[in-house]
C-alpha cells in the first residue's frame, strides 16, 4: 500500500483563525462556542416567539468573519461573489490558504491537483437568493445554481485555481470531509493525480442562531457537547472549514517537503439495514469500516494510541461507536486515548470530519494528546474498555511509531476511518553560521526575504504578520524562511525585499517603509563603470560568499598573472591596497571584478535587454556578450592599461557645464565624457587642467577633480590608440546586445565591431549620456551597476527622461552583500532563479499565508429597478452609453465604470456576457452581433453597436 504524506493544512474554526489557533485550544482544552444574546437573535431576523421558547438553545460554535471574501483575488466579481454561497468562498479561499501552506501556490502552474471536498446545507440559496424575484430575473436561474448549488463546489475551486486534477463534490452527510480525504488517498495511488485536495464546509446563513432542542433528539438541552462523557445529552452546531494537502509519501521525501503526518490506510461502507433506522447509527458497519481500515494499513489496532472519534455526545450514537471500537481494539495491553473535537468546536456537519482529521494530525505533529474538552465523568462502560479519557493535554510518548486513527460516521450511514502514522524523520540541515566576510573565512551570504501582494495595503498586511510570527519562531532560520518565501510562495505585483543575517535582522527590516511596484516585464540594464569606482578590495566580500565569483575571479587571476606579473588578487581581496588606482593595475581590476559580478548576475537568472559600459567598463560587457573570449579581454585590458599609464601625466575633473559652455571656457581641454546634458568629465595636461579649475571656481560652476594622473579619452591618449590599433583583436558576433559607449547606439545581437573599435574607443569622449537614453527608450528600464560605487546609477537619476527607471547598486560600498541587488532586482519584476541565488538551501517551513482581503459580498435588500433618464438634450449615444453602464454595473458588480472598461478584465464571463447582450437587446429593442461585440466588449462599443443598429432599423 502506498504511503500518503499529508503536507499542508489550512482551516477556520469556532474561536481559531487558523489551525495554529485551533491546536492552541485544543490543547487547552477550550470549548469555543458561543452563547448568543437575545439581542443578536432578533437582529439575526429571528421571531421573538422563537428566541423565547424554553426549547430553543442560544448556542453555536460561530465562524469569525464568516461572510469575507477577497473577490478580485480570485477574479469574481462583486455581483457573482454576492450570489455565490459564503461556504463555496471560504472553501475557495482555504484551499488557497492549503496549497501555500504545503509550497505549492508558486508561479508554476499546479498541475495535477484534486479536489475532493463537501459542502453543508445551502440555506443562503434558500433563504437568500431564490426569495429575490428582481435578481432571479435579472441574473437568471443558471448564475444561482452555479454560485451555490454542490455540484459545483470542487470543480469552482479547479477552476478558480487552476487545478487539473479530478474534481469530485463529495456529500455523505457528516462523513463527507474525511470521505473527502480517503478518495483523495485512492485518487493518489491510481495515479489520477500527484496531489489532492481534501476537505469541507458548513456554514448555515444566517449564521448567528442557535437551535430548537427536542426531547428525545439528538440536540444538546443545555449548549454543551460532551462526548462519551456520563452527562452527555445530545450534540450543539458549529461553523467551520478545512483544508488538507496529501501527496505521496516518496514523492514528499524526494522534495523534501514539510510532512505532517502520514495516512497508512483508509476504509469507506455504508451501513445498509443493519440498524433501527436511516438516521441511526449501525453497529456492524462502524465494525466493518474499522477492520477495514487496518487491513488497508497493514498495522494493528493495537499499535494506535490515539482515536479521534466521531463523539456526537448523543447516548445511541456514543454507545454504538464505543461498542465498535471496543470490539475492534480488545486485547490491547494499554490504554489507547478517545477524544472528539465537537467537545470543543460543536458539530461541523460536512466539516466535521476534517476538523477531527486536522486535529489528529497536528497531534502526531507536536508528539501531544489534546484534553477532552469539558470532560466531568467518563461513561461507565469506558472503564471496562480498552480507552481512555483525558482530561488534561500530556505528551505522546514515543512508540514505534507513533499512530493515530480519525472516525466519522455521515447521518444515512457511509462511515469513514482513517489511519494515521506520524511523519518520517526529516534530515537534519545544519544552518549556515551568519558571519560576516573576512580574509580568513568564507561564510554564506545573508539570506533574502521576499514578501509580495497584490495590493500595497495586503502587502503591508503580508509583511506585518510575517514579522509578528518570526519573532516567536525559535525552530527556523532565516534561510529557511528565505528559502520558503523564494521557491515556495506565488510573486505578486505588490513586493518587499529584506535583507537579513538572522531572524531579528529580518523582524527589524520588515518594519521598513521601502516597497515596489514590479514591472510587468523590467527591461534590465547592465551598467559597468570605468576606472575611478576602483576600491581595495572590493572583491573580498563576494569572492567569500559566492563560490561562482570565487571560481570566475581565480580564473582571470591565472589567466592574467603572466600578463601582469603578479596576481591580481592581492588588490581585488586586500582593502589596503592602495595601490589598485593606478592605471595600469586599476583597468585589469575593476574588468575582472566586473565580468565575475556580471557572471554571478546571469547564473541568477537575470536576463538583460542590454549590456553598456562606461570606458575600460564596456571590455566587460564586451567579453560577457561574447564578442571577446575571456583570454581575449584580459590580454586587452592588461595592454590597454599598461599603455594609458605610460603616457604623459594629466588630470581630469567633472564639472555641471555644458559641451558648448566647455568649448568656450576650456580651449585645449578635451571633454573625456559625456554624462548628462550639463554633466562632463574633461581632461588635458596638467597645467590645463589647474588653469581650468581656476575658471570654474571663479565663474561658481560646481566641479570635482578627479583622482586621475592620466588624461584619459583625450588627445593625450593617441599614441596609447595608435598602438593599440595595431594589435589583432577579433571580434565574434554578439550573443547579447550591447549599447556602444563611443557613439550611444545599440548593437543588437549577431554583430561584430571593426577591428580598431577599442583604439577610436581609447581617445574618444565616453557618450554616456546618449548611450542611456538609448537604454531609456526600453519600457520599464531598470538599470543595474554591476561594479563598485553608484556613479553611473546616480547619472541615471539625474536625468530628467529616467523619471520611471528604476536604478539598482551591486555593491555602493565594498560591505554591502552583492545578493541584496537580488530582492531589489526580483521587487521591481525581475526573475530570479532563487536557487541558485541562495548561498544555503534552507528548509520549507510553515509561515503564514496570504492575508486576503476581508470585504463583505451580501446581496442587498430587493429594490425595484429605476431607470434615470437622461439630462434633456443629451446626445442619443451618450443617453445608451449611461444605460449600457448601467447595465454593466448591475450585472457585475463593479462601481465607478468607464466607457472604455473591458467586460473580461472585470471578471465577467462568456455566460454573463451573453445575458448582458440579452438584457441590452431586450432593453433597447436592437439586435447585436455577439460574435463582433466579443472581441471590444466596453460599454463605448456596445453603444455605438446598438447605435449603428438603430440606423439600420
Amino acid at each position: 500500500m502506498t504511503d500518503i504524506a499529508v503536507v499542508g493544512l489550512a482551516g477556520r474554526f469556532p474561536g481559531a483563525s487558523d489551525v495554529w489557533d485551533y491546536w492552541a485550544n485544543l490543547v487547552a482544552g477550550r470549548v469555543t462556542t458561543s452563547r448568543l444574546s437575545r439581542t443578536s437573535l432578533l437582529a439575526a431576523g429571528l421571531a421573538e416567539s422563537e428566541v423565547d421558547d424554553p426549547c430553543y438553545v442560544p448556542v453555536r460554535g460561530l465562524l469569525d468573519g464568516a461572510g469575507h471574501f477577497d473577490a478580485d483575488f480570485f477574479g469574481i466579481t462583486p455581483k457573482d461573489a454576492a450570489i455565490m454561497d459564503p461556504q463555496h468562498r471560504l472553501l475557495l479561499q482555504t484551499a488557497w490558504e492549503a496549497l501555500e501552506s504545503a509550497g505549492l501556490a508558486t508561479d508554476a502552474p499546479f498541475g495535477r491537483v484534486a479536489t475532493f471536498a463537501g459542502a453543508g446545507f445551502g440555506y443562503y440559496l434558500v433563504d437568500r437568493v431564490l426569495r429575490d424575484p428582481d435578481l432571479m430575473r435579472e441574473q437568471g436561474l443558471l448564475a444561482a445554481v452555479l454560485g451555490n448549488e454542490k455540484d459545483h463546489l470542487a470543480a469552482k475551486v479547479a477552476y478558480r485555481l487552476d487545478l487539473t486534477g479530478p474534481a469530485i463534490t463529495v456529500q455523505t452527510a457528516c462523513s463527507t470531509s474525511l470521505v473527502a480525504v480517503h478518495l483523495a488517498a485512492q485518487s493518489l495511488r491510481s495515479d489520477d493525480s500527484d496531489v489532492a485536495l481534501a476537505g469541507g464546509v458548513c456554514v448555515p446563513y444566517p449564521q448567528q442562531t442557535g437551535y430548537r432542542h427536542e426531547p428525545g433528539g439528538i440536540m444538546s438541552p443545555d449548549g454543551g457537547c460532551r462526548p462519551f462523557d456520563a452527562t452527555a445529552a445530545g450534540t450543539v452546531p458549529g461553523s467551520g472549514v478545512g483544508v488538507v494537502v496529501l501527496k505521496r509519501l516518496a514523492d514528499a521525501v524526494r522534495d523534501d517537503d514539510l510532512i505532517y503526518a502520514v495516512v497508512k490506510g483508509s476504509a469507506i461502507n455504508n451501513d445498509g439495514t443493519t440498524k433501527v433506522g436511516y438516521t441511526a447509527p449501525g453497529l456492524p458497519g462502524q465494525v466493518d469500516v474499522l477492520t477495514a481500515a487496518y487491513a488497508n494499513a497493514g498495522v494493528s489496532p493495537s499499535t494506535v494510541d490515539y482515536v479521534e472519534a466521531h463523539g456526537t455526545a448523543t447516548d445511541m450514537g456514543d454507545a454504538i461507536e464505543l461498542a465498535a471500537l471496543t470490539e475492534v481494539f480488545a486485547g490491547r495491553s494499554a490504554p489507547c486515548s478517545l477524544g472528539s473535537v465537537k467537545a470543543n468546536i460543536g458539530h461541523l456537519d460536512a466539516a466535521a470530519g476534517v476538523a477531527g482529521f486536522i486535529k489528529a494530525v497536528l497531534a502526531l505533529h507536536f508528539e501531544q494528546i489534546p484534553p477532552m474538552a469539558g470532560l466531568t465523568a467518563p461513561r461507565a462502560e469506558i472503564a471496562d474498555g480498552p480507552f481512555v479519557l483525558d482530561d488534561t493535554s500530556r505528551k505522546w510518548t514515543a512508540g514505534l511509531p507513533r499512530r493515530a486513527a480519525v472516525s466519522s460516521f455521515g447521518l444515512g450511514g457511509t462511515n469513514a476511518h482513517v489511519v494515521l502514522e506520524e511523519a518520517p524523520a526529516r534530515a537534519t540541515v545544519s544552518p549556515p553560521t551568519a558571519i560576516r566576510a573576512t580574509s580568513t573565512h568564507v561564510p554564506h551570504a545573508p539570506a533574502v526575504l521576499t514578501v509580495s501582494a497584490r495590493t500595497p495595503a495586503e502587502l503591508a498586511t503580508a509583511s506585518s504578520r510575517l514579522a509578528t510570527h518570526l519573532r516567536s519562531a525559535d525552530d527556523i532560520s532565516v534561510h529557511d524562511v528565505a528559502r520558503t518565501l523564494q521557491s515556495h510562495r506565488r510573486h505578486f505585483p505588490h513586493r518587499l525585499s529584506v535583507t537579513a543575517w538572522d531572524l531579528a535582522e529580518a523582524v527589524d527590516q520588515l518594519g521598513q517603509p521601502l516597497r515596489q511596484q514590479a514591472r510587468r516585464r523590467p527591461s534590465v540594464v547592465l551598467l559597468f563603470p570605468g576606472q575611478g569606482s576602483e576600491t581595495p578590495g572590493m572583491s573580498a566580500l563576494p569572492y567569500a560568499q559566492h563560490p561562482t565569483f570565487r571560481s570566475d575571479v581565480d580564473e582571470c587571476a591565472e589567466l592574467l598573472a603572466p600578463l601582469l606579473g603578479f596576481d591580481i588578487r592581492d588588490v581585488l581581496l586586500d582593502p589596503a591596497a592602495d595601490h589598485i588606482h593606478r592605471t595600469d593595475i586599476a583597468q585589469p581590476a575593476l574588468v575582472v571584478h566586473e565580468y565575475a559580478l556580471g557572471r554571478l548576475l546571469l547564473s541568477w537568472g537575470i536576463r538583460p535587454k542590454a549590456l553598456l559600459g562606461h570606458s575600460v567598463g564596456e571590455l566587460a560587457a564586451a567579453c560577457l556578450a561574447g564578442e571577446l573570449s575571456l583570454a581575449q579581454t584580459l590580454s586587452l585590458v592588461a595592454r590597454r592599461g599598461s599603455l594609458m599609464q605610460a603616457t604623459a601625466p594629466g588630470r581630469m575633473v567633472a564639472a555641471l557645464i555644458t559641451p558648448a559652455a566647455a568649448a568656450e571656457l576650456a580651449p585645449g581641454i578635451d571633454i573625456a565624457a559625456i554624462n548628462g546634458p550639463d554633466n562632463l568629465v574633461l581632461a588635458g595636461s596638467e597645467p590645463a587642467i589647474s588653469a581650468l579649475l581656476e575658471r570654474l571656481t571663479d565663474r561658481g560652476i560646481r566641479h570635482r577633480q578627479l583622482p586621475a594622473h592620466r588624461a584619459f579619452h583625450s588627445r593625450l591618449m593617441a599614441d596609447a590608440a595608435l598602438q593599440l590599433s595595431a594589435l589583432p583583436w577579433q571580434h565574434r558576433p554578439r550573443t547579447q546586445a550591447i549599447i556602444s559607449s563611443l557613439d550611444g547606439q545599440l548593437l543588437p545581437r549577431g554583430g561584430t565591431r571593426p577591428s580598431d573599435y577599442w583604439a577610436t574607443q581609447l581617445r574618444s569622449p565616453v557618450r554616456f549620456h546618449d548611450a542611456a537614453l538609448t537604454a531609456l527608450a526600453n519600457s520599464g528600464p531598470v538599470f543595474v551597476e554591476v561594479g563598485p560605487g553608484k556613479a553611473l546609477t546616480s547619472a541615471i537619476r539625474h536625468l530628467p527622461e529616467a523619471h520611471a527607471a528604476a536604478t539598482i547598486t551591486l555593491q555602493s560600498t565594498v560591505d554591502e552583500p552583492v545578493v541584496t541587488a537580488a530582492g531589489r532586482l526580483w521587487a521591481v519584476g525581475a526573475t530570479l532563479d532563487w536557487s541558485v541565488v541562495r548561498s544555503h538551501t534552507g528548509r520549507r517551513v510553515h509561515l503564514p499565508t496570504y492575508p486576503f482581503a476581508r470585504n463583505e459580498y451580501w446581496l442587498a435588500t430587493p429594490t425595484p429597478n429605476r431607470v434615470t433618464p437622461a439630462p434633456a438634450g443629451a446626445p442619443q449615444e451618450d443617453t445608451m452609453l449611461g444605460r449600457i453602464i448601467a447595465v454593466w454595473t448591475d450585472l457585475l458588480g463593479v462601481p465607478d465604470l468607464r466607457a472604455d472598461s473591458d467586460f473580461f478584465a472585470l471578471g465577467g464571463e462568456s455566460l454573463l456576457f451573453l445575458r448582458m447582450i440579452a438584457r441590452v437587446r431586450r432593453q433597447l429593442g436592437v439586435d447585436l452581433d455577439v460574435d463582433a461585440l466579443s472581441g471590444a466588449p466596453t460599454p463605448s462599443t456596445i453603444a455605438a453597436a446598438v447605435a449603428a443598429a438603430q440606423e439600420r432599423e
